[in-house]
């Protein structure tokens, strides 16, 4: 028979009291956290990867200005509004060799979601009428262009990086209404040459033009 029971026992408990207070006390080892990948900020100029609208890519709204030779608007300003993400309006003024010049247009963006985008469009533009001189190789001549409607059909590439974008652009501009040359009755046979160097001036034909767009807005 055991002489020391209740001795030993006490002695137990004692040892599994001082090493669970001295668990206790042990520092705790943090767990490691999981560190959350790094997020490049939102750019307002960025274009959209694949998958997403390519509304993001033009400003809604958009300042033109556009100088070259045959533009609808001639040496001019338009403004331009987004009216989907493939399709805008615009409406400009602007001055040419054949008078002032106003009217209303749209263009149709093949591949918005790229920085270089085709596009096709189409203006119909008024302008005023002139009173003109001309002396070609001594054949000396004048004439009044009146005022006509030309239905200008184009297209070009839109290069857009950021806010500000440049449009170059080829077309053709229909006349509506027949020939607006009149020859004034002082000298009313000029030349083949001078007729053709009239005709080149005058309004319509080709067009060889270019733009900037100024992004507005956000």
């Amino acid at each position: 028979m055991n002489r020391y029971p209740m001795p030993g026992a006490a002695a137990l408990l004692l040892l599994a009291a001082t090493a669970h207070a001295q668990q206790q006390q042990l520092p705790q080892t943090p767990q490691p956290t999981q560190q959350q990948p790094y997020q490049q900020p939102a750019n307002p100029y960025a274009y959209p990867q694949s998958g997403q609208s390519p509304a993001s890519l033009y400003r809604r709204s958009a300042l033109g200005i556009t100088l070259g030779w045959g533009a609808p608007y001639g040496w001019g300003f338009d403004y331009a509004h987004m009216v989907s993400p493939r399709v805008d309006v615009n409406a400009g003024f602007g001055l040419g060799i054949s008078g002032a010049k106003i009217g209303v247009g749209s263009r149709f963006y093949v591949a918005p979601e790229k920085k270089v985008s085709p596009y096709f469009g189409a203006n119909l533009v008024l302008s005023s009428a002139t009173n003109n001189s001309l002396d070609v190789d001594g054949d000396y001549t004048e004439y009044t262009t009146k005022s006509n409607a030309v239905l200008n059909l184009r297209s070009g590439l839109r290069w857009q990086p950021g806010r500000v974008g440049l449009l170059g652009t080829l077309g053709y501009g229909v006349r509506l209404g027949g020939d607006p040359i009149v020859y004034s009755s002082a000298y009313p046979n000029p030349t083949q040459l001078t007729r053709d160097l009239a005709q080149a001036i005058g309004p319509g034909g080709l067009e060889l033009s270019l733009g900037m767009s100024i992004g507005l807005g956000r």
